[in-house]
């Protein structure tokens, strides 16, 4: 599919952004860097038995070594450059893995350094990296896979990798995070992802000649790299972003049409569009707040009003235009997105479409689109699969993109499906009357209180993270004789509130604020009205943090690490219940 696409006299090639300058890879550079890897990791001796890890940023360079792995039919294990030394090690042996590549040894965590010694070649694609033992730099390479390209016989075994892989093949083992236990490597095959794919196509409907995305997610995670996959297949233009921090710069520059995101990268550009506001002054500030306050009230599915157009004149088209002004579709996954965020974003033009997936499923199960969105929902599932809800309201997947089991785990293998093939995922939902699909919790989450009662966290943490003085949350229950929670404070909002009021923003008084603890403690008070007793937060507690994937309490996803977290503020957590 990759090299096919890169004959298409439509397709324009790729685009990476680097030291602020955007670097050009032509279609041919494409298709012969990746032939001359192919040749040269096989000329390394890597076999189809084996696998080669890619630890380093998203670049067109990840995906020629992603698709030159598999030319080798070997498979890419996908890393992070903070994983932990033990997940490291364990992840590297249990796949096989021989070849390391990697950006620059400068970027990995220090335990990890220790771990090099294990790898057959270590290959960095920063020519300022330091070179360890086992070394040698990505060019270098590069370079002896095109003096092999010369050779007849290389061209002979090129067609030949071609012409006998085969479509259950496995060509990517990608391990869950980790957060709980063991990871679980994750057998992808080819048909696994070709026909998930194939079948997103008529939810999303791309054009080589207009459309341009932007990679601004890892592509070593699964939903990002699905996603390139499909981009590919549609011939259309990548832009991959150098860095998330950089990301309003990035929208202006490229003016892409279509983007992959988690919810917590459109909370960011939820606030920075709203704080416009506190910016403006007179009546203008008055005519911002209005159009902030009615994109938060309406219903997106229902007609503009006049009082709608106008703002949309005036202010919606402004908060469209700093984010590039362009965009056909934003699509989220992942983790749920706040709903008055999504209704904001919505009612002023920027068309986001939610789904729902899993690394299991390759990974998309459903999806909002163009065609059929319900805003809350997690949309209709793909055509292609079976999905229902099970015992204890789980949903369950079935069809030709669901893998078929986790890498060396017969111990898991054996419970993960239904007698009738249907794949368990953990999660709880239910279908409303028009087959929208919905997400209400996870069954491996529910906590258990010391009195028997469940406590469901995930639906209760998305309210209380809809306020906007608040980051994250976690609820806290598993034997514990009440439902409580910490709560982190988003500097954003917080700033906002005590500007008018002139406190001096600093964390510490933040913390102690009363304006701060009376709005929270407001907001809980309504949240706790909704939920029955056993599930009510009784107490809280307010962290000041950051929280970020560096700090371990985040996954590459952008999602808590629920264990690190309860482990990082054990006191705090004890001192509720004391």
């Amino acid at each position: 599919m990759f090299l096919a696409t890169c004959n298409r006299s439509d397709f324009k090639g790729w685009y990476h952004r680097k030291n602020g300058e955007w670097l050009h890879y032509s279609k041919k550079k494409l298709k012969n860097d990746t032939i001359a890897l192919a040749l040269a990791l096989n000329d390394l001796g890597l076999t189809e038995n084996e696998s080669v890890g890619i630890i380093a940023p998203s670049s067109p360079n990840w995906l020629i070594a992603d698709f030159a792995t598999q030319l080798n039919h070997a498979c890419v294990v996908p890393l992070f450059p903070n994983i932990s030394s033990e997940n490291f090690t364990y992840q590297c042996s249990d796949a096989n893995v021989k070849i390391l590549v990697i950006e620059s040894i400068e970027d990995l965590d220090l335990p990890l350094l220790d771990n090099l010694k294990q790898f057959n070649t270590i290959v960095c694609i920063e020519k300022e990296s330091s070179l360890p033992a086992n070394g040698l730099y990505w060019d270098d390479l590069l370079n002896a896979g095109y003096k092999l390209l010369d050779n007849e016989n290389s061209k002979e075994w090129v067609e030949t990798q071609l012409d006998t892989i085969n479509a259950d093949n496995i060509f990517s083992i990608i391990y869950t995070s980790g957060s709980t236990g063991c990871p679980k490597g994750v057998e992808l095959t080819h048909r696994n992802m070709l026909v998930q794919i194939q079948n997103i196509a008529p939810f999303f409907r791309f054009d080589s000649k207009k459309d341009s995305c932007l990679t601004i997610l890892p592509v070593a995670h699964v939903l990002e790299r699905m996603a390139v996959y499909f981009y590919i297949l549609s011939g259309v233009t990548i832009y991959f972003g150098d860095n998330p921090k950089n990301l309003s710069r990035i929208l202006r520059e490229v003016r892409p049409t279509i983007m992959i995101v988690v919810p917590r990268i459109l909370e960011r550009l939820y606030e920075s569009m709203t704080t416009a506001a506190d910016r403006a002054k007179g009546l203008k500030r008055l005519m911002i707040k209005h159009a902030i306050k009615l994109a938060k009230i309406k219903d997106p599915n229902k007609p503009p009003c006049l009082m709608h157009r106008l703002l949309n004149l005036f202010v919606y088209k402004k908060m469209r235009d700093a984010v590039g002004g362009n965009f056909r579709m934003i699509i989220s996954g992942s983790s749920a997105l706040n709903k008055s965020i999504l209704r904001f974003l919505l009612n002023i033009g920027l068309p986001v479409f939610e789904g729902y997936g899993m690394t299991e499923c390759s990974p998309v199960v459903s999806a909002n689109c163009k065609q059929a969105i319900k805003p809350g929902s997690i949309g209709k599932p793909l055509p292609h699969l079976d999905v229902k809800i099970g015992e204890n309201n789980e949903i369950q997947i079935r069809g030709e993109s669901v893998f078929k089991g986790y890498h060396n785990r017969p111990d898991l293998n054996a419970n993960i499906f239904t007698e009738d093939g249907f794949y368990r995922s953990g999660d709880q939902g239910f279908f409303d009357d028009d087959g929208y699909l919905y997400f209400t919790g996870r069954i491996k989450e529910l906590l258990k209180t010391s009195t028997g009662k469940y406590v469901s966290p995930n639906p209760i943490e998305l309210e209380i993270i809809r306020h906007p003085l608040i980051e994250q949350a976690l609820v806290i229950a598993n034997d514990r004789k009440y439902a409580s929670a910490i709560i982190w404070l988003n500097p954003v909002g917080v700033r906002r509130m005590l500007k008018p009021q002139s406190e001096n923003y600093d964390i510490e008084n933040a913390l102690e604020s009363p304006l701060v603890r009376d709005a929270i403690q407001r907001h809980i008070e309504h949240i706790n009205q909704k939920l029955n007793h056993w599930e009510q937060i009784r107490k809280w507690t307010l962290v000041g943090d950051e929280l970020t994937i560096e700090s371990g309490l985040l996954t590459p996803t952008l999602k808590i690490r629920r264990t690190a977290a309860e482990k990082r503020y054990a006191e705090q957590i004890e001192a509720m219940y004391s």
